[in-house]
């Protein structure tokens, strides 16, 4: 069985305004985990002796609230022990009940930070959406979940100047957890206020690069001061030839790159949704991954050791419109322009469901948009000829 106790300020260290966390110690099998009980005293109201909280205004409520936390932990555990047999440490980090959660916005962060599923691009998105929501109102109890406040919302997005699709994407992040509190059996399905309201959102003319303009980016020269033009050059085309997103680019390590009888491989987890992706770069573009990559493998270089740079997107896109100047391409590229151009070259060259897989789309439909733009560019090419 496991045993609880209460520990004060096991890091032996204080907050700037002189106070520590009381942590719930549960110890099982010569192992231990701690659990915040979110409450802070300073030294002078933790009593060693009897491992309570004493000469705080709160003294009682704080100790009350430590017990029932502990109970609720014993209690937990002893309905697992009958239900499965057994009980473990990491087990007991499910105790926590939304009861403990007084509004939708907690449920929201709660959720979102305890899953073990979302893929790290899909959390930072969901943590924006949040702060959006905090910002539009600190606390939104489930009550307040409406048709008239998901509109006000929706005019609080628009006021900061956010694009209709940017929009659409917040509210989607929203509907989500609202779905997600539905199946918990916590919010009515009925006053689901998504019933009445539907985002709106705009289809985007996604960029792609003819075979000439990503020729005029290979071809550009640069001098030795200007190593980070070039750099950034070879990031964006080895996203061309590959079809990776750009956080998968700047993430690629030594490790990541292997090599069999034929050439490399490359093998790595996208960040986005979390599966392993491999591609054989020596059949890809004529060898053009394969040159990037002999450029940036030194010797020596170590497993974790990247292979190119972890620029920051917002400086990446910038220097893209440098690039985009000296090679004469005028277009806007960004970091999503590689991987858009990437995948209609490839559209009219494989079956659609292997780009699918190449291209790790959830739907086939999102797919389906690069051999739309695929066979529009071949149909524009046409109608400039003169038969």
């Amino acid at each position: 069985m496991i045993n609880f106790s209460i520990v004060y300020n096991r890091k032996h260290q204080l907050r700037k305004n002189g106070t520590a966390l009381i942590q719930i110690k549960a110890y099982l099998n010569n192992k231990a985990k701690f659990f915040s009980t979110n409450i802070y005293v300073t030294p002078k109201q933790w009593s060693p002796k009897r491992k309570q909280v004493v000469d705080h205004p709160n003294a009682m409520a704080f100790n009350n609230e430590i017990r029932r936390q502990i109970d609720r932990m014993e209690t937990y555990a002893l309905e697992l022990i009958k239900k499965q047999g057994s009980v473990t440490l990491t087990q007991l980090e499910n105790t926590k009940r939304y009861e403990d959660l007084n509004s939708f916005t907690e449920f929201f962060e709660y959720e979102m930070t305890n899953s073990s599923t979302l893929a790290k691009e899909t959390k930072k998105k969901q943590k924006t959406a949040l702060n959006y929501l905090k910002k539009f109102r600190k606390k939104i109890l489930f009550a307040d979940l409406t048709y008239d406040l998901i509109l006000e919302y929706d005019r609080f997005l628009a006021s900061h100047g956010l694009h209709v699709n940017t929009i659409y994407t917040h509210h989607k992040q929203l509907r989500r957890y609202i779905n997600v509190a539905i199946k918990r059996d916590i919010f009515d399905a009925n006053k689901n206020p998504y019933k009445k309201f539907s985002p709106k959102q705009v289809k985007t003319e996604r960029t792609v690069l003819t075979q000439q303009e990503v020729v005029q980016l290979e071809q550009l020269s640069f001098g030795r001061e200007e190593f980070y033009l070039e750099l950034i050059r070879d990031m964006f085309l080895f996203s061309c030839y590959t079809g990776l997103r750009f956080a998968d680019v700047r993430s690629v390590k030594r490790e990541n790159i292997e090599q069999d009888y034929l050439g490399y491989v490359l093998k790595i987890v996208a960040q986005k949704t979390g599966k392993q992706l491999i591609l054989p770069l020596y059949k890809l573009y004529g060898h053009k991954p394969t040159e990037i990559v002999n450029k940036y493998l030194l010797h020596g270089m170590a497993p974790q050791d990247p292979i190119f740079h972890a620029y920051a997107n917002q400086y990446y896109n910038r220097v893209l419109k440098t690039l985009a100047e000296r090679a004469s391409i005028h277009k806007k590229l960004t970091s999503h322009v590689a991987r858009h151009t990437f995948a209609t070259h490839l559209a009219s060259k494989v079956p659609i469901h292997i780009l699918k897989s190449i291209l790790q789309h959830s739907k086939l439909e999102t797919t389906m948009v690069y051999l739309h733009l695929s066979n529009k560019i071949i149909n524009d090419a046409l109608d400039g000829v003169s038969w």
